[in-house]
């Protein structure tokens, strides 16, 4: 099972303080060296349309918050390899791209791929074309209300078990839960925690980031040196990465 690299502490709406690591087993990790944080989840407003946060103000953000990288996730829609590249350049500061991908069974954090395609609100046809090109595919905000139509993630409250939750026919078509979202609720967080590790699924985390604020709120830790985007999405291929919140 993999280790999850966490805040010592998450704080509950009660106010209260939950030791995850006594509740659920989870192995804490500190951060090597040679450790990465990349906020795998930013929308910006080159490509979202329901996000105010420009790409400078992101990578600002990122920066003062002392993350390593950042990475662009818009609706739908994918950056091109040479503008990410070139905004890595100009800021000496890496940024990678993905997309939140739509889909009828909830939405789809992929990475690897090059393009939108219609097809692709299918979960079946996404897979399909995801595993054809070698990419990843992680559910987004995987608990989170308002439901999603058409089964989505399902119906579910504040008294769902994460058996009950692991039983879901999505968590079968994807690599990876989006364990912490800086917009999702701690109770969010705690059932995806332990719906990944039951099923021996990898997660990440990331911010969710719409404004600057919002930037670093979660993200997610890699053990080794990443250099470029081939190092960024070989270590997403070996789930080679963990879920970290910063609040």
């Amino acid at each position: 099972m993999y280790p999850y690299v966490l805040n010592a502490f998450l704080r509950l709406q009660s106010s209260s303080f939950l030791n995850l690591e006594k509740l659920f087993g989870y192995r804490l990790e500190t951060f090597g060296e040679k450790s990465m944080i990349i906020d795998l989840h930013v929308h910006t407003d080159r490509y979202s349309q329901c996000s105010s946060l420009s790409p400078e103000s992101a990578i600002m953000n990122a920066k003062s918050r002392g993350l390593d990288g950042i990475c662009f996730m818009e609706h739908n829609a994918v950056w091109d390899r040479k503008e990410t590249e070139e905004l890595s350049r100009v800021h000496d500061f890496l940024v990678f791209r993905g997309m939140e991908v739509g889909t009828d069974m909830g939405h789809i954090l992929v990475f690897g791929m090059e393009q939108y395609e219609k097809q692709m609100k299918s979960i079946k046809s996404l897979r399909s074309l995801v595993k054809a090109g070698h990419g990843t595919m992680v559910a987004a905000h995987p608990f989170r209300r308002p439901l999603y139509p058409n089964r989505g993630y399902g119906d579910w409250d504040l008294t769902i078990s994460p058996e009950v939750g692991a039983k879901r026919e999505i968590f079968s078509m994807i690599d990876g839960l989006e364990a912490f979202n800086g917009r999702s609720s701690p109770i969010e967080s705690l059932v995806s925690l332990k719906v990944s590790k039951d099923l021996g699924l990898m997660n990440t985390a990331g911010s969710d980031a719409h404004c600057p604020q919002e930037v670093g709120k979660s993200a997610t830790f890699f053990p080794a040196d990443i250099h470029n985007e081939d190092d960024f999405l070989k270590a997403l291929r070996n789930c080679d990465c963990y879920g970290v919140h910063f609040g």
